[in-house]
C-alpha cells in the first residue's frame, strides 16, 4: 500500500507526486511476457503464465480521480472486492487524484491507511475457494446478472449512501492492494496525466483501468486475464458494457452498436465510425502499452507515456499528459503534433490500432458505465462530432492508417461529405508538411496536389453506379495520387507514396447510420467487401 500525502502545490503547474509516508509492502515486477511479438495481430505469441505465489500482483488497475464522491467508495470497493487473483498475487489499484476538492483524496488515504492496517493485522491473507460473481461481496445479487442491488446503480449524488472505509476495507479480497498518488494538473486536464502516473508505478504485467464512479463484477479481472491467456495472440481484451444510472435511448443504440463489435477484426473495422469499446473496460499486455508509450528522448530514457490528453491551449494544440514535452518541441516528437484535439479514449484506440495491436472482447457485461446528464462525453466540445472526425481524419492518413499513401476516395453527399473531404485534406496537408520538414509554407502547386489526392464522390446510398462511372473516378483517383507523388522526394518512406503501389484506391463512405450502411454494402456496384482494407465506413 502507498500512502501519500499532499505536497505544496507547483507553481508551474506542473504534475508533482505527492510525497510518499511509506513504501510499498514489497511489490516485485513479475518476468514479462518478453516472447510476445507486437508487431502482427496474428503472430504466434508464448503465453504468458501468472506462477503462483508471487510477491507482484499480477494486473495493476489505473483509476485516475477527480472530485469523484460519492460514487468513489463503490467503485474502489468493486475492484478490491475481485475474486480469482489470490494466488497469482491479486491485484493493484492505483488511484491519482488530480485536484479533488470534494474529499475523494482524503478518502481515499483513509481506505489505504485502512487496507494496511488490516494486513498488518494478518486479516487479508488467507486463500479462498473458486471465483464466483456473486460471492464474497455482501450484496451479491444474482437476479440482476452483476454483483450490484439497484440502489447502488443510481446517478443522483442525493439517492447514494456511500460506502464506508470500514465496509470497503472489509470486502477487500486477499492480496489485493491500494496505491495512492495525485497530481497537479497540467493546463485544462489531468486525466491522461493521472493515467501516465499510474502506468509509470504499476507493476503488473498486465494492465487494466477503471473510472473512478463506475463499476466491475468481482470477477471481471479473472475472466479478462483467463481470456488473455487463452487466446494468446491478442494484445488486450475488453468486454460488453452495461449502462447504469440515467438512462437515455440514444446512449443506449450506441452502446448496442458498440457491444455487437464482438471480435477483434470487427473492432479494428469499426473503429472510424466510433471508438470500439470502452477503453476502461479492457486489460492490456504491458508490451502493448509499452508501445503506445512515448519518451522524452530515446537517448536519456524518460517517463513512459501510453496515454495523450490533447487540448487546445494558447492557440496551439498540447499534450496535457506528457508533462516533458507538451508542446512536441523535441526531435523524436516533433512530427507526431496533431492538427487537432479530441478525447483520450478515442486517441488511444486510433494509435492502439495504427501499431498494429489487438484487441478481443468478451461478450459478457464486464463493466458497468454510470451515466449522468452533466458527462463530459456528452457535454464537452472536445467529444463533438467535428472534434471526432478530425481525430480520424489525422489517423486515416498518418502511417498505420489505411490511407496512408493511397489514393483516396470519400463516397457520400451533401454538407457531411465536404466536412469529410475537408478534415482529410487538412490532416494530408499537415502531416506532409511535417514529414517533409517544409515548415508552414508551401507552394500553391503542391497543396494542390495533395488535396487532389483525396477525391470527393456525391452518392447516395442505393444509388446506381454504373462500371464506367466507377472506372472513370478510379482512373480520376489514381492520376491525382500519381501527379502528387511526382512532386514529392524519390525516397517513399519518406512521405509512404510508392508510385508502383498506387493503383487501387481506398474507398471511404461516410455514413454513420446502420440502415444506410446495409445499403451501401448490398447496392455498391463490383459489391462492398468487409474483409477489404480497400472498403471503410466513417463517420
Amino acid at each position: 500500500v502507498f500512502l501519500l500525502v499532499p505536497a505544496p502545490r507547483a507553481t508551474s503547474g506542473r504534475a508533482r507526486d505527492l510525497s510518499p509516508v511509506r513504501p510499498s509492502c514489497g511489490a516485485m515486477r513479475p518476468a514479462p511476457d518478453a516472447a510476445v511479438d507486437c508487431d502482427s495481430p496474428g503472430a504466434k505469441r508464448t503465453r504468458v503464465d501468472w506462477p503462483k505465489n508471487v510477491q507482484g500482483p499480477c494486473i495493476s488497475v489505473l483509476m485516475p480521480c477527480r472530485d469523484a464522491m460519492p460514487w468513489l467508495p463503490d467503485c474502489v470497493s468493486s475492484v478490491l472486492a475481485q475474486v480469482g487473483l489470490e494466488g497469482d498475487g491479486g491485484l493493484e489499484l492505483i488511484v491519482v487524484d488530480d485536484g479533488s476538492v470534494d474529499g475523494s483524496l482524503e478518502w481515499l488515504l483513509r481506505c489505504a491507511e485502512a487496507l494496511e492496517e488490516k494486513t498488518h493485522a494478518g486479516l487479508g491473507t488467507e486463500t479462498t475457494e473458486a471465483p464466483s460473481c456473486t460471492t464474497h461481496v455482501k450484496f451479491a445479487s444474482k437476479s440482476v446478472g452483476h454483483a450490484f442491488p439497484a440502489d447502488r446503480l443510481a446517478w443522483e449524488p442525493d439517492k447514494l449512501t456511500a460506502l464506508t472505509v470500514t465496509q470497503v476495507v472489509a470486502n477487500a479480497r486477499p492480496g489485493n492492494k491500494l496505491k495512492v498518488l495525485a497530481v497537479h494538473a497540467f493546463g485544462p486536464s489531468g486525466q491522461g496525466l493521472a493515467l501516465n502516473r499510474a502506468f509509470q508505478n504499476a507493476t503488473a504485467a498486465l494492465i487494466g483501468e477503471m473510472e473512478s464512479d463506475d463499476l466491475r463484477p468481482p470477477d471481471c479481472f479473472f475472466q479478462l486475464k483467463n481470456a488473455l491467456r487463452t487466446h494468446d495472440t491478442w494484445d488486450g481484451v475488453t468486454s460488453s458494457v452495461k449502462l447504469i444510472g440515467w438512462d437515455r435511448p440514444g446512449m443506449s443504440r450506441w452502446m448496442e452498436w458498440q457491444n455487437s463489435l464482438a471480435t477483434p477484426e470487427l473492432m479494428r473495422k469499426g473503429r472510424f465510425l466510433e471508438i470500439p469499446a470502452m477503453r476502461g473496460a479492457g486489460l492490456y499486455r504491458r508490451l502493448a502499452m509499452e508501445k503506445m508509450a512515448t519518451t522524452r528522448d530515446d537517448q536519456n530514457g524518460g517517463a513512459q507515456n501510453p496515454y495523450r490528453d490533447l487540448w487546445e491551449v494558447s492557440g496551439r494544440v498540447q499534450d496535457c499528459a506528457h508533462v516533458e514535452d507538451p508542446d512536441y518541441k523535441s526531435k523524436n516528437r516533433i512530427a507526431e503534433r496533431p492538427n487537432g484535439w479530441w478525447p483520450v479514449d478515442a486517441d488511444f484506440w486510433q494509435r492502439w490500432f495504427a501499431e498494429n495491436l489487438t484487441a478481443g472482447k468478451l461478450n459478457k457485461p464486464l463493466y458497468l458505465w454510470r451515466q449522468y446528464p452533466a458527462q463530459s462525453t456528452r457535454t464537452h466540445d472536445r467529444c463533438g462530432l467535428h472534434r471526432l472526425r478530425k481525430c480520424k481524419a489525422y489517423f486515416l492518413v498518418k502511417p498505420g492508417g489505411p490511407c496512408y499513401g493511397k489514393a483516396v476516395q470519400v463516397w457520400g453527399t451533401g454538407d457531411t461529405l465536404a466536412a469529410w473531404t475537408l478534415d482529410l485534406r487538412d490532416a494530408l496537408v499537415t502531416r506532409l508538411k511535417s514529414t517533409l520538414k517544409i515548415g508552414t509554407e508551401i507552394s500553391n502547386e503542391l497543396e494542390s496536389a495533395i488535396r487532389n489526392s483525396i477525391q470527393p464522390i456525391e452518392y447516395k446510398p442505393g444509388a446506381p453506379v454504373s462500371w464506367a462511372t466507377l472506372r472513370a473516378e478510379d482512373a480520376k483517383s489514381i492520376n491525382a495520387v500519381l501527379a502528387l507523388s511526382q512532386r514529392l522526394p524519390e525516397t517513399a518512406e519518406n512521405h509512404g507514396y510508392d508510385r508502383e503501389k498506387c493503383d487501387v484506391p481506398i474507398r471511404l463512405f461516410s455514413f454513420g447510420m446502420e440502415k444506410a450502411r446495409q445499403k451501401v454494402k448490398s447496392t455498391f456496384r463490383g459489391g462492398f467487401d468487409e474483409q477489404s482494407d480497400q472498403f471503410w465506413f466513417v463517420a
